[in-house]
């Protein structure tokens, strides 16, 4: 079933005060950055981020949220760039990961995105939103049931809200159609509707779903 995606929020989150620098004027032109972030003129952020990466080459954190800032540009390879320049410096850092799959995602690299939330999932497994979109990911490559087996996490994790079970649901009933599993899929489908993701009745109707 090829169907448009429709991806679970991203929440990237440009933090001010801490910082690895101990350069004042790299320091204050992150933090201008991050309050560019938080009033959306990312534009500006990554202006100020580039300030600070000049003033400090090994500034992890402006590397990061200017890829933060790019993403939100819809600049996702130069986000990508930032985000390997930033696990070339440090990489163990698992949230680095998780962005630089939003990224790959984005531009449809499904393999890359598998791999990068794979890892980020290594340092936080209770991470649902890394399950529901590598499980997208896995859509499309055809693995249905590996992304059955992410959406499953997703399902049964304590950690899941409404709307990322009502996703789960959706993209498991999808992967269950293209089983042959329709009366299957067809209950996750109303299961998704009644958590409130509405596009899930409309494949019903599409499905033929009773």
């Amino acid at each position: 079933m090829k169907l448009l995606f429709y991806l679970t929020a991203i929440f990237l989150i440009c933090s001010e005060g801490y910082s690895q620098t101990e350069n004042k004027k790299a320091l204050e032109f992150y933090n201008n950055g991050c309050y560019k972030v938080s009033k959306r003129n990312y534009i500006g952020a990554v202006v100020d981020f580039s300030e600070a990466i000049k003033l400090d080459a090994g500034f992890i954190q402006a590397y990061e949220n200017r890829g933060v800032a790019k993403y939100y540009l819809h600049d996702y390879t130069e986000a990508i760039a930032d985000y390997n320049k930033a696990l070339e410096i440090n990489p163990d850092d698992y949230n680095t990961y998780g962005r630089r799959g939003w990224a790959k995602f984005r531009l449809q690299d499904c393999t890359g995105a598998i791999d990068d939330f794979t890892r980020a999932l290594e340092g936080n497994k209770n991470n649902i939103s890394y399950y529901n979109v590598r499980g997208q990911a896995k859509y499309y490559l055809l693995d249905y049931q590996g992304a059955i087996n992410d959406f499953n996490k997703v399902i049964n994790s304590w950690y899941s809200d409404k709307d990322q079970k009502s996703k789960a649901y959706y993209w498991r009933a999808l992967a269950k159609i293209d089983l042959g599993q329709k009366e299957s899929g067809c209950q996750d489908l109303s299961k998704s509707g009644k958590l409130g993701y509405k596009i899930a009745y409309e494949i019903m109707e599409m499905m033929f779903c009773h």
